[in-house]
């Protein structure tokens, strides 16, 4: 398959189809467009919660908040589709051996980097050659001892390499997708510290130096005869990072951007000033324990112990206080997903006698005390939820992380973390790379999680299969006790409709396809 003519292609050529009053009267919504006049396609202009080249150009640097910026500047080995399935880009055909331990791939070897060089197999090894740096986070779980590790990288011929893994990985395709299966040139990948200034990618954009002040704005723009240039329908790609959500609101609403990642509180004063609102859900935020053996303590070997904590949080009460507009759920997968179980939002319903009597037969009458490190983000979530704990005697100690590494430094010490997202467009990916990835220091086993995610990905393009296998996964997760759900987040996205056509979504991906954001009709 062409990598023109996958996911980005096929999305570009279909239809796709503060204080409100100050900012009122410079609304950049609805109305104002002249009748009959060619749509504006120089520039749009896009909003993001956060620096999306804080770490510099290179991809593996990230994860998938940064897919977006860096999807047409960088083709990927797999890419999803307009329906969320994993689909080749770079590659043109593959295939598992036997027992699943050798991943085969066939080359698009006319994908060309910026010093002429086009693709090959040995640049792809040299690209997985940069598994160990610890710098690589979206490289993390194919290093030595990682998840989904990759024991070795063979050319088999000019363009067509072959990847060795320790154990069966049926459905390894799907974690080559964007950051981690966007191949970087030669001399990037070389030297990748050339990449903290400057991109080296095949795909059809690129940054704009002259234009772009780091941390500030950054702009993307075609590159010249590129054949996959026409993919995308606006000339150029203006990221502002704009980390505070009342400031995005306010940027969409006064028309200083076309398009807008917003929080769902601001959604109302959004809509009331006349911009319109484009929402998707399906990251559904959880608290993660750690351990899951009682390596830290040993209440944390017993998930009666987790599922009591999940019984004690009023999911309700606490969304309505501190994510006005999210969904309260008990479940692992989102709403949209065949998976979803909706008995489970009952089994876990809050119920705090439930919750004291699960302690109590986990050998914990009267509760127990453990700490819980926190960042800035997670301290109005964990106070909140403090109370609830409490009131079944249970004691949690908040404590304020000073650095990134002693927030980081808790997976290994203290027994659970989070607030953390998580997006199941892939489900094979959370599982892998989080659940038995970097949220298992201790090396826990859990084999109904296992046997499921197997399942779904033997299950191929069996509807049937792939239902019984995620409800499979969906319950081994929740009453295994690897995690605590909270709440579905929607996306919404406040846009520009005299600029911009209603950004559709990949499954439960919160940024749209770049190259799916058409100009107004």
């Amino acid at each position: 398959m062409s990598r023109f003519s996958t996911a980005r292609m096929s999305g570009a050529v279909a239809a796709v189809a503060v204080s409100a009053l100050a900012l009122t009267a410079c609304t950049g919504g609805s109305g104002g467009g002249e009748s009959g006049a060619a749509p504006d396609t120089a520039k749009l202009v896009i909003a993001s919660d956060s620096d999306q080249a804080a770490l510099g150009y290179d991809p593996a640097s990230y994860g998938s908040g940064q897919r977006m910026f860096f999807e047409g500047i960088y083709d990927s080995l797999f890419v999803l589709d307009d329906d969320g399935k994993v689909v080749p880009q770079l590659v043109t055909k593959f295939e598992f051996n036997g027992d699943q331990t050798q991943l085969t791939m066939d080359l698009d070897t006319e994908a060309t980097f910026a010093d002429g060089s086009t693709l090959s197999a040995e640049l792809v090894k040299e690209n997985l050659a940069a598994r160990g740096n610890p710098d690589l986070s979206a490289y993390s779980a194919f290093a030595a001892g990682g998840e989904n590790e990759i024991t070795d990288v063979i050319v088999v011929d000019e363009d067509t390499v072959t990847l060795v893994f320790a154990t069966a990985k049926p459905g390894f395709e799907a974690n080559l997708t964007a950051p981690a299966g966007m191949i970087v040139g030669p001399a990037g990948a070389a030297d990748r510290e050339s990449l903290l200034s400057t991109p080296d990618g095949s795909g059809p954009l690129a940054i704009d130096g002259k234009a772009t002040i780091k941390g500030n704005s950054y702009l993307l723009v075609k590159k010249d005869g590129h054949p996959g240039a026409d993919a995308y329908a606006f000339d150029s790609y203006e990221f502002r990072p704009i980390a505070e959500p009342q400031a995005r609101a306010n940027a969409v609403i006064s028309g200083e951007v076309d398009l807008a990642l917003l929080t769902a509180d601001s959604v109302p004063q959004v809509e009331s000033a006349g911009v319109e609102v484009a929402t998707n859900g399906g990251t559904v935020q959880n608290l993660i324990p750690w351990d899951k053996v009682g390596a830290t303590a040993p209440q944390w070997g017993d998930p009666r112990v987790v599922q009591a904590l999940s019984m004690a949080i009023d999911r309700e009460e606490y969304i309505a206080a501190v994510h006005p507009g999210e969904i309260p759920t008990a479940n692992a997968l989102p709403a949209d997903s065949p998976g979803y179980l909706a008995e489970l939002d009952e089994e876990y319903a809050y119920n705090p006698d439930a919750a004291k009597d699960l302690l109590a037969q986990a050998g914990y009458p009267d509760g127990f005390t453990f700490d819980f490190t926190i960042g800035t983000g997670s301290q109005r979530d964990m106070e909140a939820i403090q109370k609830y704990w409490g009131e079944i005697g249970v004691t949690v100690n908040l404590k304020n992380a000073a650095t990134t590494e002693e927030l980081f430094g808790a997976v290994s010490t203290e027994g659970l973390g989070g607030p953390i997202p998580f997006q199941w467009t892939n489900p094979v990916g959370p599982v892998y790379g989080a659940l038995f990835g970097f949220a298992n220091f201790h090396g826990a086993e859990n084999a109904d999680i296992q046997a499921a995610a197997g399942a779904y990905s033997a299950a191929g393009d069996d509807e049937a299969a792939q239902e019984a296998a995620l409800q499979d996964l969906n319950r081994s997760i929740v009453d295994s006790g690897w995690l605590i759900p909270l709440f579905e987040q929607i996306a919404p996205w406040g846009y520009n409709d005299t600029k911009v056509a209603e950004p559709s979504f990949v499954g439960a991906e919160v940024f749209p396809l770049l190259a799916t954001l058409q100009p107004a009709s």
